[in-house]
């Protein structure tokens, strides 16, 4: 009890061991290879560098997984516009999460905006873990875009959209929620995410919907990333930075 009073104010000098999902949601569209080759250096050593991020917070990750979405435009290049990997278990398959961001080609989506808010609601349904008494359910995305409405799901959509997609973005801010029970919802939205484990890492412009998302989401950060520059002024050290610290 004495333990879980001094966590509550910050002050813990116990380790808590986390089991952590982590989801990487990664526009591809042409712009974004500086962004991709970023990421794509980070993968073997991934767990080390954020075990590093995370050891002032005195927290232990236990058990780490990671995933990747790839997202593009669903109204440009809807034969390539989603691309979702299995969770990879690290370290132990860091050679396989490497493989799978190494054959991201940067490439299509046309004129912004992407399809983000797509590739988050996929994010939001991932299988994440439910073991442990500690849990950190992360979701970090990455573009350099704003994102279609999904009100534009109303003017008709590709074959291959998602049927089961949120309508608008009261449901999606419906599905993050701030209550209770399954982040809040009491509607059925597939999510699958621990209302006390939820954390999202926005690295996007401060465009629509991301510049009021950051305010509208509990557990939500946004590092600025300028439009249309793939990237390329984002730091490695920041993208670790306010990873740990969702998770601490």
């Amino acid at each position: 009890m004495d333990g879980l009073f001094q966590e509550m104010l910050g002050a813990s000098n116990v380790d808590i061991d986390t089991n952590v999902d982590i989801v990487f949601a990664i526009d591809a569209t042409e712009s974004m290879q500086p962004l991709i080759d970023k990421v794509k250096s980070l993968t073997l050593s991934f767990r080390e560098e954020l075990e590093k991020g995370l050891k002032e917070n005195r927290r232990i990750i236990k058990n780490l997984r990671i995933k990747v979405i790839v997202f593009r435009d669903y109204y440009v290049d809807d034969k390539y516009a989603m691309e979702e990997s299995q969770f990879f278990i690290l370290p132990e398959e860091k050679q396989e999460f490497y493989n799978f961001v190494s054959q991201i080609k940067a490439g299509g989506g046309g004129d912004e905006p992407e399809s983000g808010l797509e590739a988050l609601a996929l994010a939001l349904r991932s299988d994440f873990v439910k073991d442990g008494d500690k849990k950190r359910h992360v979701i970090v995305l990455f573009t350099d875009a704003s994102a279609h409405p999904l009100e534009q799901q109303e003017d008709g959509v590709p074959s291959n959209y998602p049927s089961n997609m949120f309508k608008n973005l009261g449901d999606l801010y419906e599905a993050w929620g701030k209550g209770q029970d399954s982040l809040g919802s009491t509607r059925n939205l597939g999510v699958q995410m621990a209302k006390d484990a939820k954390r999202l890492v926005l690295f996007a412009p401060s465009m629509y919907p991301w510049g009021e998302m950051e305010y509208q989401l509990e557990n939500t950060i946004r590092k600025d990333m300028d439009k249309g520059n793939g990237g390329r002024d984002l730091e490695l050290d920041d993208v670790i930075a306010l990873i740990a610290n969702s998770i601490a």
